[in-house]
């Protein structure tokens, strides 16, 4: 039986394209008002700026991060970066967080692991202080045993050393931890790849998207009572 759980975050407990969406449009307010920028001029810029840090850093969780994307925003508008970074961060962090929900089910599966016993770890391609606030705000914070994020490893998933060091963490062996992520080829094959049973979760996929043998849910709910984590 299961003795170890890992989830992945963005898209596998919450809506991540939803909540960036609605935290670059208040990024595109904030431009307006402040720098006279149109919404369409900002996009073009941050879509510029995320493409210039994620080539500049090839691996590792300061890719993923705002501060930079605000930065070289910044900087490529020939604005002073001083006078803005911090209130652009908070805004964008705070409207993010503000509107995240958790997936239909994933609060009470946890719970429930938790319950019986089970040892419980987050992996993600991320900046450990923002998925922290993230785990605070989905109501998950008591239930989390521990986390590994890419900021921590250097590396991100699939590489192995994401997942190795989160069974080091729970202190479970590959065969007995199953691993819940939406990306195909980051998390469920970079899980299986170790030995760690996945669980590919595609409530936002089309059935095109799905073609592969790994097993899948759609709902949380349908592992909710699965012999597979809890016995007969």
């Amino acid at each position: 039986m299961i003795k170890g759980v890992i989830f992945d975050v963005d898209g596998t407990l919450y809506d991540y394209l939803a909540n960036d969406k609605i935290a670059v449009k208040a990024l595109c307010r904030y431009a307006k008002e402040n720098l006279n920028v149109e919404e369409e001029d900002f996009r073009k810029f941050y879509g510029e700026a995320r493409v210039i840090v994620r080539e500049r850093l090839t691996d590792g969780g300061a890719r993923h991060s705002r501060v930079l994307f605000c930065q070289t925003v910044m900087e490529l508008l020939g604005e002073n970066p001083f006078c803005h970074i911090l209130k652009m961060y908070d805004i964008y962090w705070n409207t993010f967080l503000t509107n995240m929900k958790p997936f239909d089910g994933v609060v009470d599966f946890i719970r429930k692991l938790k319950s019986t016993g089970k040892k419980i770890s987050i992996c993600t391609d991320m900046t450990a202080h923002i998925q922290y606030r993230k785990i605070e705000r989905l109501g998950l914070k008591n239930f989390i045993d521990c986390m590994v994020t890419s900021e921590e490893t250097g590396l991100e998933k699939p590489s192995p050393v994401m997942f190795n060091l989160a069974l080091r963490k729970l202190n479970t062996s590959a065969e007995e931890t199953a691993y819940f992520g939406d990306s195909l080829e980051r998390d469920i094959e970079g899980a299986a790849k170790v030995g760690i049973k996945p669980f590919w979760y595609i409530a936002q996929k089309n059935d095109d998207e799905i073609k592969t043998d790994f097993e899948k849910i759609r709902s949380y709910r349908e592992v909710i009572n699965s012999e597979i984590f809890f016995g007969n």
